[in-house]
């Protein structure tokens, strides 16, 4: 069962890069974007420390970003990571968490089954949608062994490539995360903030249609399938 005294606490750590972390993020997910301080930030995961959690049971359900400076192609941060919301979904809980330093800020939202109705508050819901007009679309071809390539990225959650593990989660074979694909959805776009909604999985193999919006909308679906909305702003940041 989900640990609730996990809300509040804050821990530090120094996280160092060098320019071959960001090559390997941009062959895992097909070319280079600003979303490379996500996982360069939240190291190893979105679903690390959700202690108590069954891991099965956890879905990457959203993720924000926001750039402070530019990234510099090497260099080390103190990040400080907070657990700052538990809510109460009914059918889950959906914890909120932020990782913080002086380049970047970011949030996942991890959605947890069965570990809803105790009575918490259920937080607010953030809508998205796309335009009317006609977006431009491009398509990508996601590999066999993509999650693997993302893995080497940090990411260590056995959703991704344990098989036993991905049938007790109630998948036939490992997924792909959703940090992969979208980075792959706003592979070689340049802005400063970023949210998104995961709605449906992606497995290796499948090709992704990607849609965007001159606004900074974005889609990626697979089939008739949506797999993730979200949207960019496109501005500058400082280039100290």
């Amino acid at each position: 069962m989900l640990q609730h005294d996990i809300l509040g606490v804050v821990e530090r750590q120094v996280r160092t890069w060098s320019a071959d972390d960001a090559e390997v993020y941009a062959a895992a997910v097909g070319g280079y974007s600003p979303a490379f301080a996500i996982p360069l930030l939240q190291h190893g995961g979105p679903q690390l420390g959700l202690t108590g959690a069954d891991m099965t049971q956890v879905l990457h359900a959203e993720q924000s970003l926001r750039l402070h400076r530019r990234l510099p192609r090497s260099g080390s941060a103190v990040v400080t990571k907070t657990v700052t919301g538990i809510h109460d979904k009914g059918s889950g809980a959906l914890v909120v968490s932020t990782w913080e330093s002086e380049y970047a800020s970011t949030r996942s939202s991890c959605f947890i089954k069965g570990e809803g109705g105790f009575g918490g508050e259920r937080g607010e819901t953030r809508r998205f949608g796309t335009p009317d007009t006609e977006p431009e679309v491009s398509f990508f071809q996601t590999s066999g062994d993509q999650a693997l390539r993302y893995c080497e990225t940090g990411d260590v959650n056995p959703m991704h490539h344990d098989r036993e593990f991905a049938r007790r989660a109630g998948f036939a074979r490992p997924i792909l995360h959703g940090l992969c694909t979208l980075g792959i959805a706003v592979r070689d776009k340049d802005f400063t903030e970023l949210h998104a909604r995961f709605t449906a999985p992606v497995l290796p193999g499948d090709e992704l249609r990607i849609e965007h919006w001159p606004t900074g909308e974005f889609r990626a679906s697979t089939g008739d399938r949506q797999v993730v909305i979200g949207w960019v702003r496109f501005s500058e940041v400082d280039n100290r």
